[in-house]
């Protein structure tokens, strides 16, 4: 029987030596980008029955069976896929995933299998193709229509981003532009904020042409991208103010309340003209109106007239000129557009509706300032940013910026089923399941991080401490064989000594 405790003995360095192996694997890619730390179990291997059990009776208590391990085997090697550390890079192209999930990779022209990691040491090829330069292959991901939406419903394709791709030169007041004023209400194009000073109002009311104006500028953008200096003036307009026309009347008293957008009789406290010119020359058809505020300095309503009673007021929809809310750009009968709004070239006219929403007329300095206008000049995308949702964000060189693609991420049922295939890359199996494909930070998927790679998750202190015990059990079995060995040699010796 001492042969048995040499094999025995040989399991056990058989075993030990492959949790050795794994052990070493582990720590030679302490340093290695995304990649997963094993673990190792242990099971013990048949037993011999020297006895078997028998059941207890009226006179015995019954006897229990007798059995000897011929030794043990490797159980499992898992993969541990615990979060490993964050370390910046500044490259925007470098991505970690925090949480559950996998980038997918694939051929560029979308064919064969996928490939599946946590490495996202990516670049951008002569193409623009995002991609892995370690193996070539193509980062999956969905890309955004002309309008910027991305559908991730779509199957995954390669990620291509076109530094160098053009935009189209978009007016100021165009239809198909971002519009902005309240919520219910989005249909302006230029958005004032700031606050107009309450004190120069009272002054004016008191003796005309004592109250200071404002005036700020803006740039507003014709069809073609042309760039058009924009000054707006605000003035208080007392109840003898002189406003309109030769010879000028004066504006009379405030009217007794006007009505808000939303139907709602408010008493004014205070009255503001608004006029637009431009330095080019170009001449605006509609560009004056007069803005109205509360006794709490809130905004009221805007109208084409100083006395907001006899006038129209603004309503829900879209800004006219007799709203006191539209600023018009004419072209006249023969085609040309106005002097200055880009003469020669044939720009479209504009209509631009102007919200004054956000304003105030407080007792304090003015700070009266353009928020938000839609138009820009054409562009060209000079660099990207990648959100924590994989969304990638062009930006150009006219200052706007666009979507232009999402970065897709995978996560499996079990992804310890998942089968190694090295180069940091893991493919999908029978016990895996398939791939569950999403976008980041969003359900079970983790966030991704532009401008990180994430480390390897092994310890280095776990890991030796696991291979001083690996290496201690190995020689322990090697003890096991040695004294099976020094038995057997003296069972010989028995007959030796008859001699």
């Amino acid at each position: 029987m001492g042969f048995d405790s040499m094999f025995t003995g040989i399991s056990g360095l058989n075993a030990y030596q492959n949790q050795i192996d794994m052990i070493s694997n582990d720590i030679a890619n302490v340093g290695t980008v995304g990649f997963k730390g094993q673990r190792m179990t242990f099971a013990d291997m048949f037993y011999q029955s020297q006895g078997f059990a028998s059941a207890p009776t009226q006179t015995n208590g019954g006897v229990n069976p007798q059995e000897i391990g011929l030794g043990v085997k490797v159980n499992s090697i898992d993969t541990n896929f615990s979060q490993g550390g964050l370390e910046t890079t500044g490259i925007n192209t470098d991505l970690a995933l925090n949480g559950d999930g996998f980038f997918m990779l694939r051929n560029a022209d979308g064919s064969g299998q996928p490939i599946y990691t946590r490495d996202g040491a990516f670049s951008l090829n002569s193409n623009g193709l995002l991609y892995d330069p370690a193996t070539g292959l193509a980062v999956q991901g969905f890309m955004a229509n002309s309008n910027g939406t991305v559908s991730a419903s779509s199957n995954p394709g390669p990620v291509t981003i076109p530094i160098g791709l053009k935009m189209q030169a978009t007016a100021t007041g165009s239809a198909n532009a971002i519009k902005y004023g309240p919520s219910n209400n989005q249909n302006f194009d230029v958005s004032f904020g700031g606050s107009l000073d309450q004190q120069q109002y009272v002054a004016e009311a008191a003796v005309a042409g004592t109250g200071t104006s404002k005036t700020i500028s803006t740039t507003i953008y014709d069809s073609l991208g042309n760039a058009h200096q924009a000054t707006i003036t605000f003035s208080p307009v007392g109840p003898n103010t002189p406003v309109g026309g030769p010879p000028p009347a004066p504006a009379g008293a405030l009217p007794a309340t006007v009505t808000d957008i939303n139907g709602n009789n408010t008493v004014p406290a205070s009255r503001w003209s608004y006029t637009v010119t431009f330095a080019d020359g170009t001449a605006p058809t509609t560009n004056s109106g007069y803005v109205f505020f509360d006794q709490n300095g809130q905004y009221i309503n805007t109208s084409s007239t100083a006395n907001a009673a006899a006038g129209t007021v603004g309503t829900i929809g879209a800004p006219s000129a007799a709203q006191g809310d539209l600023l018009t750009i004419p072209v006249s009968a023969a085609g040309p557009p106005p002097t200055g709004w880009a003469a020669g070239d044939n720009a479209s006219a504009s209509s631009i509706g102007l919200d004054f929403s956000t304003m105030t007329s407080l007792a304090n300095t003015a700070t009266a300032s353009v928020l938000n206008q839609n138009g820009f000049a054409a562009g060209t995308l000079s660099n990207i940013t990648i959100g924590q949702d994989g969304t990638i964000t062009g930006a150009f060189t006219n200052g706007q910026e666009k979507t232009v693609g999402q970065i897709a991420v995978a996560t499996f049922q079990n992804e310890g089923g998942l089968h190694r295939i090295g180069g940091n890359g893991f493919q999908q199996t029978a016990n895996s399941g398939l791939a569950q494909i999403g976008t980041a930070n969003s359900g079970r998927f983790g966030a991704i991080v532009s401008g990180s790679l994430e480390q390897s998750n092994v310890s280095l202190a776990d890991e030796f401490t696991k291979m001083i015990v690996a290496q201690r059990a190995f020689e322990a079995n090697t003890r096991g064989i040695s004294t099976a060995d020094q038995n057997m040699q003296t069972v010989i010796n028995i007959r030796g000594s008859e001699n």
